[in-house]
């Protein structure tokens, strides 16, 4: 733990922040900082210990979960702000570094190269001759301070973790809906780990039709999205934020009468409600699963290309056939089944 005295205050020091219980939760990015932006905080930082002056570094948002503070906005700058410290105490450690939701998709690696940056750059101030790390570190821990807001219930925190991140770096819809599932799933740190890797699998990866957007990403917009729509006799539109409570599921504790039955008949079938957590991403898994074996084998794109010689042009035509092809027969096989093959036999 940093030296420093807890304050109940709107204003804390980096030092009273740091020795509170903080984590990350779950609905958080990995941590997205490459060296750059690492360099250019440090660079801020040590300007006004220059001058000796004291340093507001923006606003933190925490929500306390039990006997932890989720950080809700700010994660980039005090997981920075952390090594920077144990780059000046080896022996530093606190609980920030240590989350396992560290490890997940590429955030392990990024800590790692970013810490050998910090390291690089107090050995550099090293070779000054004025150099003091034990004041620079006292600098640190009481002259650099945030404007913290708590959040009062976890819903609260969601809301402003969706605003805040909007006024940086726009979230997508599908972005909404991972953070929103993730914050309804169990506290199992390697079930977590396994569904993030999962997505991040599939966010990193394209249907072999379309490669102008990942498969988590076409599943929801062109393909169930177009299918809601047209369930309804509507047309079709672009899948945005307003459309995300669709797919947001139902809770555990929700007494509606569609709620019982949907627990009772756990298939899954499209446009059927389903629970909100684990079973959002096992959804998102099986059905992609399923598009990646209905396209391997009903493929039309080059049996069109020979039996119309269309070149010029043709991806952006076929673009659009390709939604409304695909999504008709993905609504086919989700409510008839493999009991139905024979009926495509002609496209085998």
């Amino acid at each position: 733990m940093i030296n420093g005295a807890q304050r109940q205050d709107e204003i804390t020091t980096l030092a009273e922040l740091l020795d509170k219980n903080l984590t990350i939760p779950s609905y958080q990015r990995a941590y997205e900082w490459e060296k750059k932006n690492v360099l250019t905080l440090l660079d801020d930082i040590y300007k006004y210990y220059a001058k000796r002056k004291n340093i507001n570094l923006g606003a933190v948002i925490l929500y306390q979960n039990k006997d932890v503070f989720e950080i809700v906005d700010g994660q980039q700058r005090l997981i920075t702000l952390s090594l920077l410290i144990k780059a000046l105490h080896k022996n530093y450690n606190n609980q920030l570094l240590d989350n396992p939701i560290l490890c997940i998709a590429n955030t392990e690696t990024r800590i790692i190269n970013n810490y050998a940056s910090i390291n690089d750059y107090i050995n550099m101030l090293a070779r000054s001759e004025d150099w003091n790390g034990e004041d620079f570190y006292h600098y640190l821990a009481n002259n650099i301070s945030f404007y913290v807001l708590q959040a009062k219930t976890q819903d609260e925190a969601f809301q402003l973790f969706d605003g805040r991140n909007s006024k940086y770096k726009d979230l997508t819809p599908i972005d909404l809906l991972k953070a929103y599932h993730l914050g309804a799933l169990d506290d199992n740190v390697f079930e977590k780990r396994e569904i993030l890797q999962q997505w991040d699998k599939n966010i990193n990866e394209s249907f072999s039709i379309d490669d102008s957007c990942n498969k988590i990403e076409y599943l929801y917009n062109n393909i169930l999205f177009n299918i809601y729509n047209w369930s309804l006799n509507k047309p079709t539109k672009s899948f945005s934020k307003e459309d995300v409570y669709l797919y947001k599921g139902f809770k555990e504790d929700d007494k509606y009468a569609y709620v019982e039955y949907c627990r009772d008949n756990n298939k899954y079938q499209i446009n059927k409600p389903f629970k909100s957590g684990k079973d959002f991403f096992i959804t998102t898994s099986e059905y992609i699963k399923t598009l990646d074996k209905l396209i391997k084998k009903y493929n039309f794109k080059e049996r069109i290309i020979t039996e119309t010689n269309i070149t010029d042009g043709f991806d952006h035509r076929f673009r659009c056939i390709n939604y409304l092809y695909y999504g008709a027969l993905f609504a086919f096989f989700d409510r008839f089944g493999n009991k139905v093959k024979n009926f495509l036999r002609g496209y085998d």
